[in-house]
């Protein structure tokens, strides 16, 4: 195919001068139309052969292919190529010498198409990727941008070596030269891509996991895992781009272990008033028994291994054991128990030590203060007090007769 039509049609009209320029404008303009028109039907033709092939296909195969597009892009090979096959057509006789530097320009924006459809192609892979398990226990985003990084650099060397129309290997050859300024250059990217392997190889941090790193401001869910940083939602709702490699050489913690095993642990105390505490006599060890125990004093005593005289904090501490082995909201097959603690200047503290069920914040913490108010209300029962911190003027009052006992002006 050939335009001399258009130069006898620009004659018929009486057109002489600047015939050739004017016929290649128009025969030029001629072939955009057509790049347009092609691109225009490939595009059709692709989006109703896709949407025909694909209306069965699983969800995540559909989306990967659809929302990536991979398709679209492959529409753009079309007008590239027409446009390719005309340049000799075009321009010929006294623009011959346009050609070189047209399929120059041509090759270098075929490169770029050719890249575009291979990370578009990685997209694909990723998007199919999050729809299955192990998304989120592996991702793979770190990777999927190495491979996009990996096709722009290959891209930016073939097209320094079409316009210098030498081969790639030419350029390669001399790579090997700049690789201290390229780990200089992208030490970061490095860094980040050795860490997110080790990360995903070694399933240290996956998305979803909630991990705690205090010295960067880090306490909350992981949202993305890339190739030079850690998305973080924090609880307060701020986020943080935590550099990938932080999490190697830096230790952190991954609170997913208790998420998974389905306890999480309560560990908090209530300050006893040392000065409360006592020897139980017979008749309120009795009482005590009968009361929160629904046992004799004799049985009460075997069953814990205990024997007169005994104390009302022993008593409480036993109490407060077995309320949390019959809470229906503490993981039984876990540690739990309570303790007292080393004494200090604001009493001494019994530990509670649990787990609980539920592992999300707000039931979790409805659990645990459920278990120390109880605990809190029936410790006048056991002739015990909790420690309260007292201020000058309730411990002058208290030195004058209007308190139960005396405190010094410091506090406890």
């Amino acid at each position: 195919m050939d335009f001399e039509f258009v130069k006898e049609w620009l004659q018929k009209f009486g057109i002489e001068s600047n015939l050739q320029e004017l016929s290649l404008a128009i025969s030029s303009l001629m072939v955009l139309i057509g790049c347009y028109i092609t691109y225009a039907i490939a595009r059709w033709l692709i989006d109703h052969a896709i949407e025909h092939l694909l209306k069965r296909a699983p969800e995540r195969w559909y989306k990967s292919l659809v929302n990536s597009g991979l398709f679209k892009r492959c529409a753009n090979l079309a007008p590239v190529i027409l446009i390719h096959s005309f340049i000799p057509i075009l321009f010929i006789d006294d623009f011959e010498s346009w050609q070189s530097p047209l399929r120059t320009v041509v090759g270098v924006y075929l490169t770029w198409v050719i890249t575009s459809i291979l990370t578009a192609l990685a997209n694909v892979v990723s998007i199919a990727y999050d729809y299955s398990y192990k998304a989120r226990e592996v991702p793979i985003t770190g990777v999927i941008q190495v491979i996009k990084l990996v096709l722009v650099l290959m891209a930016i060397i073939i097209t320094i070596a079409i316009i210098m129309n030498k081969s790639p290997m030419y350029l390669l050859s001399g790579f090997g030269a700049m690789t201290a300024i390229l780990m200089v250059v992208f030490r970061d990217t490095l860094m980040g891509f050795v860490a997110g392997v080790q990360l995903a190889t070694n399933r240290m941090v996956a998305i979803g996991d909630w991990i705690e790193l205090t010295d960067h401001g880090v306490d909350g869910t992981v949202q993305e895992v890339g190739l030079i940083s850690v998305q973080v939602e924090n609880w307060d709702k701020t986020i943080v781009y935590l550099p990938t490699y932080v999490l190697i050489h830096e230790s952190f913690k991954n609170w997913q272990g208790m998420i998974n095993t389905g306890g999480r642990r309560m560990r908090r105390s209530l300050m006893i008033d040392l000065d409360s505490s006592r020897i139980l006599s017979d008749e309120e060890l009795e009482e005590v028994a009968e009361k929160h125990f629904n046992q004799s004093v004799e049985d009460w005593l075997s069953e814990n291994e205990l024997q007169k005289p005994v104390s009302n904090l022993t008593v409480f501490r036993v109490f407060a054991n077995n309320y949390l082995k019959n809470h229906k909201q503490v993981r039984e097959d876990l540690l739990h128990m309570a303790r007292l603690m080393q004494p200090t200047a604001a009493g001494i503290p019994l530990e509670i030590y649990a787990f609980a069920k539920e592992t999300e914040w707000t039931k979790y913490e409805a659990i645990q203060s459920s278990i120390l108010e109880y605990l809190y209300s029936v410790m006048a029962d056991f002739g015990l007090k909790n420690y309260q911190y007292m201020n000058n003027n309730q411990a002058f009052s208290e030195q004058n007769g209007e308190g139960t006992h005396s405190q010094s002006n410091s506090g406890r």
